[in-house]
């Protein structure tokens, strides 16, 4: 009777057990959910706030296009306007019967002024109708050199994360005709580094995954058809047996010496054999040294596909000492078979891929110094 009341506490605790493991996972999806929300956060806000700036920028614009064309109607109102008393005062030198008398050289000298003054009006309209055309192109090359550097960005993450080389070097191109078109006169440099990032990327060996992966499955196939010294053996075996068969019967028509150099070259050739005896293996058991040696090349070709270099060339290097133990390589096939994996085993998967980093930051600094 008193271990009841105990029984209540230990339930609560394994429903507070159970409620806390319950928990645990929904609070997992919320972290997961907030991560992938900070990184598509960052993502995107380079993007919205060069969107901003560019905004920024049209706001900008317009307004002094306003401005100017304020500019412009007053001037071409003044110009109207001195104009007409042009042309008043030329009707008022014309009229010989105007009441009001003129001196010529008062009327000569405001004439002389106000042809200046027309003059002066003429030239400033004529500057304020050529500088909207020099305004408007002025976003245009801040645009074409934001485009640039997005596009050399965008060839350095394809390098990085795709190792797409052709897709980085058409990105790469799109950036050096943008600066092109943006008819900057400081965009010579970077167009420099531009080209010579670009030659030295093209010059980088890509490895053709499709045809190393084709070539192994060569080697496998021919290395079928290899001999190994089991084999080796069973025909060596067989070969002498009938050596010394036909050895009996020379001894027993040939004579004692003839028997005696026989014995002592087929002792000879024996030795030869016995040097190395791990080798000879048991018949039957080449099946399984050519199933492993099929394996090692399957490694190395799911090492091709996955761009693992470690496993690709420990896979080609076991194959290789696979064959020189087992294998007998003194034969042409042998030979072939055995410089084709050295061959492949020192070829790179991964070779270092150059980035457009030097460009890309005389860019930046280039948009940020606003020349």
């Amino acid at each position: 009777m008193a271990e009841q009341p105990d029984t209540p506490k230990i339930l609560n605790e394994i429903s507070k057990s159970n409620s806390a493991r319950t928990k645990t996972p929904a609070s997992r999806k919320q972290q997961n959910v907030r991560r992938r929300f900070i990184i598509m956060v960052m993502f995107f806000l380079p993007v919205l706030s060069g969107i901003v700036f560019l905004a920024y920028q049209q706001v900008q614009l317009r307004k002094e296009l306003l401005a100017f064309q304020q500019e412009g109607q007053n001037l071409t109102q003044a110009l109207a306007a001195q104009e007409a008393r042009m042309q008043q005062l030329q009707q008022q030198l014309a009229d010989p019967l105007q009441l009001v008398p003129i001196e010529n050289g008062s009327a000569q000298q405001r004439e002389a002024d106000l042809n200046q003054e027309l003059l002066a009006i003429r030239q400033q309209l004529t500057e304020l109708q050529n500088r909207p055309a020099v305004v408007e192109t002025e976003p245009d090359l801040q645009w074409k050199l934001l485009e640039a550097e997005y596009l050399l960005g965008l060839a350095s993450k394809k390098l990085q994360l795709e190792r797409d080389r052709v897709s980085a070097l058409a990105l790469m191109q799109l950036a050096d005709s943008a600066l092109l078109e943006s008819g900057n006169v400081n965009v010579f440099a970077i167009r420099q580094v531009i080209s010579r990032e670009s030659a030295q990327l093209q010059a980088v060996q890509i490895t053709d995954q499709g045809g190393l992966y084709l070539r192994i499955g060569n080697v496998a196939m021919r290395a079928q058809s290899i001999s190994l010294f089991s084999s080796m053996r069973e025909n060596f075996e067989n070969r002498r047996n009938t050596e010394l068969a036909s050895e009996e019967i020379g001894a027993a028509e040939g004579g004692f010496v003839s028997a005696t150099l026989s014995f002592l070259r087929s002792v000879f050739v024996w030795r030869e054999w016995e040097r190395i005896p791990e080798a000879m293996l048991a018949s039957g058991q080449d099946v399984y040294i050519k199933q492993n040696l099929q394996l090692m090349l399957e490694q190395a070709r799911v090492a091709v596909v996955s761009r693992d270099q470690t496993l690709y060339r420990t896979s080609l290097t076991n194959a290789g000492n696979w064959l020189q133990r087992y294998a007998v390589i003194d034969t042409e096939i042998g030979q072939t078979i055995l410089a084709e994996i050295s061959d492949l085993a020192g070829i790179d998967l991964n070779p270092s891929l150059p980035l457009p980093n030097e460009s890309l930051s005389l860019l930046k600094g280039l948009i940020v110094s606003g020349q």
